[in-house]
């Protein structure tokens, strides 16, 4: 009787152990492609990341160079005209 619950027991352990090896081969294969989805998310957030500091630069370029340009505009054309008037002006007969 010894004997037969000693080979019961050793079929449970022998059961534990295989189902523990399953157990451990489904988690590392999950692990590895938890692994690669990680690299693919890491690539595409680096893509992201550049993105956004190219998309950035050029909300900035557009922001420091459009007022400025519209008000250098704005200026040199009021120049322009006033120049112009104050030619007219000089050349009438007063």
């Amino acid at each position: 009787m010894e004997h037969v619950r000693v080979l019961d027991q050793l079929a449970t352990l022998e059961e534990r152990i295989s189902e523990t090896a399953r157990r451990f081969s489904s988690m590392k294969a999950q692990y590895r492609a938890l692994q690669e989805q990680k690299r693919m998310l890491e690539r595409e957030l680096e893509g992201l990341r550049s993105a956004n500091r190219e998309l950035t630069e050029r909300i900035n370029d557009l922001e420091s160079n459009d007022p400025t340009d519209a008000e250098t505009f704005n200026r040199e054309e009021v120049r322009r005209t006033i120049d112009r008037v104050l030619e007219r002006f000089g050349e009438l007969p007063l």
